[in-house]
């Protein structure tokens, strides 16, 4: 679906400016911060919230100034309907409830033009024959989360909840480039307060160097797990029916764990850069993989985004106040809003589906069991047993398997696409990987160490480094600490600092094939 507006919009990405660029380490980001701790070291508030403001817009208008024209037409009608509010109390609560609604409307108008027009005329040709004409309008960058976020700001000034908000700090508020096109999705309670503090504290050095080290365990995540897997990723998405179903088995997982590295990378950078400027955006992601179940798992995946769903969706329709067949109502469509969220296509369509469909099994298996209770005979310890750890792996690995094929239609640009990759996985035998599928893994620096070792001219060599890159990226995803624990344990000792250097020195000899993020695409 809209091919030529993918690859429109992948000629686009390029152009922007990346956190994993040269422009935006060696020059935007020195720039920004020099700025910024030269007015806040002086006590000057608003000059060094006005730098901040002016750098951020900057870094979202770099490529295509008419972008930053949407953006700040959107500020500029949310601020006004914020002050629309505060004028419509004087009024009657009834007047401040319809600004509300309009507000909230015309985010959500603004979101449908861009994101789904094409998406709903291409749908009702098809079912009505006619033949309206498609706009193929370019999604402008970070859309979905700077007006979901507006949208919560809306609500919560409507709620009584937005104290006190200046024209800059709303501007700083939705701007702030660090969560600006990529999320997390922050609330106003969460940095309002902090951007009263900017020129009020001095700069803590402990906490702007765990910021450096934190944007490069991102950085390691994107450029050397991330982007790695992406190209197996893509070439096997562009040539599936080369595809053996040894190859569609690895293509499934290899995606899911793509996409976690490219996205969380981006979060974990976001949040190490706000340390550098001394604040603190929420942590999006807490080692979902490590789920024993679908429900645990979205608590742990894209949290902020989840927080959004819940307080601004599922709570207003009732939540799990109204009985069960409500509650599980309300589930599904939250489900189904969070993956046409995540794109305009009834790929994302079913994949939020089929997220809402385990979700829903789970938690009615879970409040049967609580109805049920089982019977523990005194004195065992059902926790402990070997029983219960087996179970919870079980659930762990069902659950990563079922998130990874579900994934597939996240991936696809159409539904023919997913089934053909499922297809494939059953018709395409068996074989050993294609060489091409794996021939990213064969990154230049480990393969002169398996030359210098000799390991080159043992059979079958091409595949040692894709396997034991795999293997430990598992390892790391299953068992190991992740970016946020290590960060909150780092310190500046010269053991850390050596390290921090040599991961960002390899990333940026790293940087020639430089990628967009996943979510830009969002």
């Amino acid at each position: 679906m809209y091919s030529w507006l993918n690859h429109a919009r992948g000629v686009y990405l390029e152009r922007i400016m990346l956190f994993n660029s040269y422009i935006f380490i060696f020059l935007f980001l020195p720039l920004c911060l020099g700025g910024f701790y030269f007015f806040a070291h002086r006590g000057q508030s608003v000059p060094a919230r006005l730098w901040l403001t002016g750098f951020s817009l900057w870094f979202y208008g770099y490529f295509n100034p008419s972008y930053l024209l949407i953006m700040a037409c959107s500020i500029l009608f949310n601020f006004a309907v914020y002050r629309g509010m505060a004028y419509a109390e004087e009024k009657s609560p009834a007047w401040r409830r319809t600004v509300m609604i309009l507000g909230v409307a015309g985010n959500l108008a603004v979101l449908f033009y861009f994101k789904y027009y094409d998406f709903f005329v291409e749908n009702v040709n098809a079912v009505f024959g006619t033949s309206f004409a498609l706009k193929g309008i370019l999604l402008p960058l970070g859309i979905s989360f700077f007006t979901f976020q507006q949208i919560g700001f809306v609500v919560d000034a409507y709620r009584g909840e937005v104290k006190k908000c200046s024209f800059l700090d709303y501007m700083l508020f939705v701007s702030f480039f660090p969560q600006l096109i990529a999320g997390p999705i922050v609330s106003q309670a969460e940095m309002l307060p902090q951007f009263a503090q900017i020129g009020k504290k001095k700069a803590d050095m402990e906490k702007i160097s765990a910021g450096i080290y934190l944007f490069t365990l991102g950085l390691v995540k994107k450029v050397l797990v991330a982007d790695t897997f992406g190209m197996a990723v893509d070439w096997g998405y562009s040539n599936i029916p080369a595809l053996s179903s040894v190859d569609s088995l690895l293509l499934i997982p290899f995606y899911s764990i793509q996409l976690y590295f490219d996205f969380s990378g981006y979060c974990d950078m976001a949040r190490g850069l706000a340390w550098m400027f001394g604040m603190e955006i929420p942590v999006n992601f807490n080692s979902p993989y490590k789920s024993v179940n679908i429900i645990e798992f979205w608590r742990r995946w894209h949290i902020t985004l989840s927080r959004f769903f819940r307080q601004y969706v599922y709570i207003p329709l009732g939540g799990n106040r109204r009985g069960r067949p409500r509650m599980y109502t309300n589930l599904i469509l939250i489900f189904l809003l969070s993956g046409i969220w995540h794109g305009a296509g009834w790929t994302f369509v079913t994949w939020g589906a089929a997220q809402g469909v385990l979700y829903i099994i789970t938690r009615a298996w879970q409040l049967y069991r609580k109805d049920h209770p089982k019977q523990v005979p005194p004195g065992t310890r059902e926790d402990q047993g070997w029983l219960h750890r087996l179970s919870m792996a079980a659930g762990t690995l069902f659950t990563f398997c079922y998130y990874s094929a579900a994934c597939v239609f996240f991936r696809s640009e159409n539904m023919t696409q997913a089934f053909s990759v499922f297809c494939r996985l059953f018709t395409g035998g068996v074989a050993l990987p294609s060489a091409s599928l794996v021939e990213g893994f064969n990154l230049d620096e480990f393969w002169y160490i398996l030359k210098l070792l000799h390991l080159d001219r043992l059979p079958y060599s091409e595949f040692y480094l894709p396997a034991a890159i795999t293997i430990g990226t598992l390892l790391v995803v299953f068992f190991a600490p992740n970016a946020d624990e290590c960060a909150e344990r780092f310190r500046p000792r010269p053991r850390n600092a050596l390290l921090t250097a040599f991961l960002f020195l390899w990333c940026v000899l790293s940087l020639a094939g430089v990628s967009s993020f996943l979510y830009f695409n969002f």
